[in-house]
C-alpha cells in the first residue's frame, strides 16, 4: 500500500471515529453555556427539553426542587404512572421508621423473604430485589393497607388521588417528591438508607452523565415505563423525581434531564455564591465606612473642649480674682502711665474730634437763628436800597448838561 493510500486510510478512520463520537449520545456529557443559563428560565430550559426529546403530558413527569434557594419546577407532576420499582423508596422509608418506633427490630424475619428485615433494605435498596421487596410490602397488610400507609408521607388529599393508585403501581412524581423532601430533612435519621441509595445501580439512570457529585437515587424499570427519584448533592442539593412510559430510549432521557438540571443547578449555585461575595463586600465597605466616620467623631469630640477653652477663657476662681484685685490696687501709677502714654501717643498722631464743643455750637446756632436771620433780611434789604440810590446818582451825573458845562 502507498503512502498516499495508507494516508487517506487513516484520515477516513479519523473521520468515521469523530462522526461515531459525535452521534453516540451516550459517548460524552453535554456542556451547558453559561450564557444558556443566564438567557433563558428554568420553564423555557425545560420547555426546550422536551420538544428536543418528544416528552408530553401523558409520556413524561417531573418534580425539581432546590435545597438551598427552594426554586422548584414541575410537569404533569400529579399524573398517576407506573412506578416500577421507585415504590421502594417510601416503603423502606416506612420500616426504617418502625425500626425507630419499637414496632420491629431490624433482625426480625420478614415473612416470605427468607431474610431478616435489615438485609431486606440492603436487597430491596441496592440490588432492588422485587421478591424481598413484594414480601416486606404484603407483611404490612394488604394491598390497600399498604398503599394507605404509604399516604403517611404524600401531601395530595386522598380525595385526589386518582383510582389506580389504589389498585396498582402507580405513583406520581408529587408523591416521590414528598418522599423525598421528608427523607432529605432527616438524613442523620435515615443515614443508613441514605448510603444504600448512594450504592445503588452505579453509571446508569441519574448517575449516568453526572459522575462528579454524589447521588442517593432509588431507579425503576418495567415494561416501558423507566424512572428515576433521588438526591443529588451538588453544592445546593436538590431532589428530583422523573418519570417516563414509552419514551424512545428511556433510560437516556433519564440521564440527560439531569445532566441539564446538575448543570443548572451548580450555575445557578456560582451565581448566588458571587452575589453573596458581593453583598459581603459591600457591607464590609459599609462597615469600615462607619468605623471612619464613627473615628472621625470621635477625634471630634476630643479636640472640641480644647477648641472651646481658647474661644470662652476658663472663668477665674475666687482666689485668682483675688489675687488679681490685690495686683491692680498695688500698681495703679504704672497703669496710669501706661494710659496716659497711650493717650499722648494717639493725640499726637491723630487729632481727636471734640464731641462736647460740637454739641455746644450746634445748640448755640439752634437758640440764636431767629436775630441772625433779621440781620441777613436787614443787610438784604437796606444793601440793596443803597445800590439803587447809588445807580441813580450815576445815570443823573451822565445827563447833567449844566451851565457850568460847555455845549457841544
Amino acid at each position: 500500500m502507498s503512502f498516499l493510500a495508507s494516508k487517506k486510510l487513516g484520515v477516513s478512520l479519523l473521520l468515521i471515529c469523530l462522526c461515531t463520537w459525535l452521534l453516540c449520545p451516550t459517548a460524552t456529557a453535554q456542556s451547558y453555556d453559561d450564557t444558556y443559563f443566564a438567557q433563558n428560565s428554568l420553564e423555557e430550559i425545560m420547555e426546550s427539553f422536551r420538544a428536543q426529546y418528544g416528552l408530553t403530558e401523558s409520556n413524561f413527569s417531573l418534580c425539581y426542587y432546590n435545597t438551598v434557594t427552594g426554586e422548584s419546577y414541575t410537569f404533569a407532576d400529579d399524573h398517576f404512572m407506573v412506578a416500577a420499582s421507585t415504590f421502594k423508596l417510601p416503603l423502606n422509608l416506612y420500616y426504617y421508621e418502625m425500626e425507630q418506633s419499637g414496632e420491629i427490630a431490624s433482625d426480625a424475619p420478614i415473612p416470605n423473604s427468607g431474610t431478616t428485615l435489615d438485609q431486606c433494605h440492603y436487597q430491596s435498596l441496592v440490588w432492588s430485589n422485587n421478591e424481598v421487596s413484594l414480601a416486606m410490602l404484603y407483611n404490612l397488610g394488604t394491598f390497600r393497607q399498604y398503599k394507605e400507609k404509604m399516604c403517611t408521607y404524600f401531601s395530595m388529599a386522598q380525595e385526589d388521588i386518582d383510582y389506580v393508585y389504589w389498585v396498582d403501581n402507580y405513583y406520581c412524581t408529587q408523591m416521590m417528591m414528598d418522599a423525598l423532601k421528608y427523607l432529605y430533612d432527616r438524613q442523620d435519621t435515615f443515614s443508613q438508607m441514605i448510603d444504600y441509595l448512594k450504592q445503588a445501580q452505579p453509571g446508569e439512570y441519574f448517575k449516568a452523565y453526572v459522575s462528579d457529585y454524589e447521588i442517593a437515587h432509588k431507579y425503576g424499570y418495567f415494561e416501558g415505563a423507566i424512572n428515576d427519584v433521588g438526591i443529588i448533592y451538588t453544592p445546593q442539593p436538590y431532589l428530583l423525581a422523573c418519570y417516563t412510559q414509552d419514551v424512545a430510549d428511556g433510560a437516556h432521557v433519564v440521564g440527560k434531564v439531569n445532566e441539564l438540571l446538575c448543570a443548572y443547578t451548580v450555575w445557578h449555585g456560582k451565581m448566588d455564591e458571587q452575589a453573596a461575595q458581593l453583598e459581603e463586600t459591600v457591607n464590609k465597605e459599609e462597615e469600615n465606612s462607619s468605623s471612619q466616620i464613627s473615628q472621625m467623631e470621635e477625634t471630634d469630640s476630643q479636640t472640641s473642649p480644647s477648641l472651646s477653652e481658647e474661644t470662652n477663657p476658663p472663668t477665674p476662681t475666687p482666689q485668682q480674682e483675688t489675687t488679681s484685685a490685690t495686683e491692680n490696687q498695688t500698681a495703679p501709677s504704672a497703669q496710669t502711665d501706661i494710659s496716659s502714654s497711650e493717650t499722648g501717643s494717639s493725640n499726637s498722631s491723630e487729632p481727636q474730634p471734640n464731641d462736647t464743643s460740637a454739641a455746644t455750637s450746634q445748640s448755640y446756632l439752634e437758640e440764636n437763628l431767629w436775630w441772625m436771620l433779621l440781620v441777613a433780611f436787614g443787610i438784604f434789604l437796606f444793601g440793596g436800597l443803597g445800590i439803587r440810590i447809588a445807580f441813580k446818582l450815576g445815570k443823573g451825573s451822565r445827563n447833567y448838561r449844566g451851565k457850568y458845562l460847555p455845549k457841544k
